[in-house]
């Protein structure tokens, strides 16, 4: 559409009056016509702003401009409230579907979503394996997040500390206020001094790894009665999280502490007291003092304890509940006998006897 055409038609966009006299001419046009136009009209008027100098020219321009915008915005929220309205409608029609389809006669995997969800198993969900509470954002936050890393796993306090100072320089870098960016630095030079520190005392050496929840289960059936009350809980909170032992940084223990800080704290003790102790036997079987750090999962010779000392894979939770479970299996392993017994008496019986029979 040219100019010429344009302007017989009586579109424009010199003022605020000519861009309301073009709404008015548009709406004898259909709605795609009437918003392309205007479109256009939008674009023509960018164009001749980059162009223009007089500042009454330009005022009136954008005035115009301005007409166009919100009528566009306006078209924009009507079509946005129709669609809301839309999908209204179909969230208020799926649950009478899923109804219908519960209540079909088809038991198939594709009845209906409901159905679905009932038949998936009700699995347990684990822990989280980070620590909450740790932050950067001023001094106060640096030293709360060292506090809440005391006592857990030296690897794990490293770790954390340069993801903190990692993500505190990609926010330095979008950060404009001057005190947050202080504050920042601020919790940056803790964090940085944490590490050095870390590093010039040889904090990595602490570490206490652990080994699988199959060779602690061992351990206890070793120990027998020398296994102390603090010991089977953290064995239980092991099983709990299925041998996932970095979610026991979540899983509270007795006195507010979390188990793997626990741990740490007993194993300090019993390294200390086992320090010279002998860890296995002339037959490669562990001895009662590694059997005590065994217990807490850990084991200074974690390769060599991982080749003699058997996993135990059986756990309570996989053994039968009670006898009338038990007493269900055998009679169900019974009728499974009776049945074959009988399948194949039919079997044998020849031709010539069953016509008999």
């Amino acid at each position: 559409m040219g100019k010429d055409e344009k302007e017989d038609s009586g579109f424009g966009f010199k003022d605020k009056a000519k861009a309301l006299e073009t709404l008015r001419l548009l709406e004898q046009h259909d709605m795609n016509y009437r918003r392309l136009t205007v479109r256009g009209l939008l674009g023509r008027a960018k164009r001749v702003l980059s162009m223009t100098k007089a500042e009454d020219k330009i005022k009136n321009i954008k005035e115009a401009m301005e007409v166009f915008e919100e009528w566009l915005g306006a078209l924009a929220d009507e079509k946005s409230k129709k669609t809301d309205a839309k999908d209204d409608r179909k969230k208020e029609k799926k649950p009478e579907k899923k109804v219908e389809k519960k209540s079909d006669s088809d038991d198939s995997s594709s009845s209906s979503d409901v159905s679905m969800e009932d038949k998936k198993p009700d699995k347990k969900e684990l822990p989280p394996d980070t620590v909450s509470g740790l932050g950067f954002k001023d001094a106060a936050a640096a030293e709360g997040t060292l506090k809440e890393l005391q006592g857990r796993d030296p690897d794990y306090q490293k770790l954390a500390v340069k993801g903190l100072i990692g993500r505190a320089k990609r926010v330095l870098t979008c950060t404009r206020d001057e005190t947050k960016i202080s504050n920042i630095k601020e919790a940056m030079s803790i964090l940085e001094k944490f590490l050095d520190d870390f590093d010039s005392l040889h904090l990595s050496r602490q570490n206490n790894p652990y080994v699988s929840l199959g060779i602690v289960r061992t351990a206890q059936k070793l120990a027998g009665d020398s296994v102390s009350e603090q010991q089977k809980a953290f064995i239980t909170a092991y099983a709990s999280v299925r041998g996932e032992y970095k979610r026991l940084r979540t899983v509270p223990a007795d006195g507010g502490k979390t188990w793997d800080i626990v741990r740490n704290s007993a194993l300090k003790e019993l390294k200390e007291k086992y320090a010279d102790a002998k860890l296995f036997t002339d037959k490669d079987e562990p001895t009662a003092e590694h059997i005590q750090l065994l217990l807490w999962a850990y084991s200074p010779e974690p390769a060599r304890a991982k080749k003699y000392v058997p996993e135990t894979r059986e756990t309570k939770e996989d053994a039968p509940k009670d006898n009338s479970d038990r007493k269900r299996r055998h009679s169900d392993k019974e009728d499974n006998t009776d049945r074959k017994r009988r399948s194949s008496g039919r079997d044998d019986e020849s031709p010539s006897k069953r016509s008999k029979d």
